[in-house]
């Protein structure tokens, strides 16, 4: 397991998080209602609630990290995500069905033009015919 590519998906998450927290006319006081955190080398826990809605739930280990993340919605909605990571990669999952999606492929907006495909094909047929590049030109 890598952790700086673990630390780098769970400080993604909470930039998403805090890019998608209500942006309040004026700047609002927010109560801490609770904040537990432990840490014994690269164990750790923590649970942090907010009184706007805001809840971080986390436990890492040696093995990965999984956590919850909760929070209100520009529109009201309460978005829930959960947040498993370990050799295996990151995987988000959102319970309250507010996962982004993803774009459309670029290909889908701007076809691969004929010339290109044509150049790619004949590669292939002298690939396949036996024509191998050298690098000495």
């Amino acid at each position: 397991t890598n952790p700086t590519n673990m630390k780098a998906a769970v400080f993604a998450t909470l930039l998403a998080l805090a890019a998608a927290a209500p942006r309040p006319d004026s700047l609002d006081v927010v109560e801490l209602l609770r904040n537990d955190r432990a840490q014994e080398g690269a164990n750790y826990n923590t649970h942090v609630e907010l009184d706007n809605g805001i809840i971080i739930s986390e436990t890492g280990t040696d093995e990965g990290v999984q956590g919850t993340y909760v929070f209100t919605a520009p529109n009201g909605e309460i978005v829930e995500m959960t947040l498993v990571a370990n050799e295996n990669g990151a995987v988000f999952e959102s319970p309250s069905g507010h996962l982004p999606v993803a774009p459309e492929p670029v290909q889908a907006i701007h076809p691969v033009p004929e010339h290109a495909l044509e150049a790619i094909e004949l590669a292939a047929q002298l690939r396949a015919s036996g024509v191998e590049w050298d690098e000495q030109g």
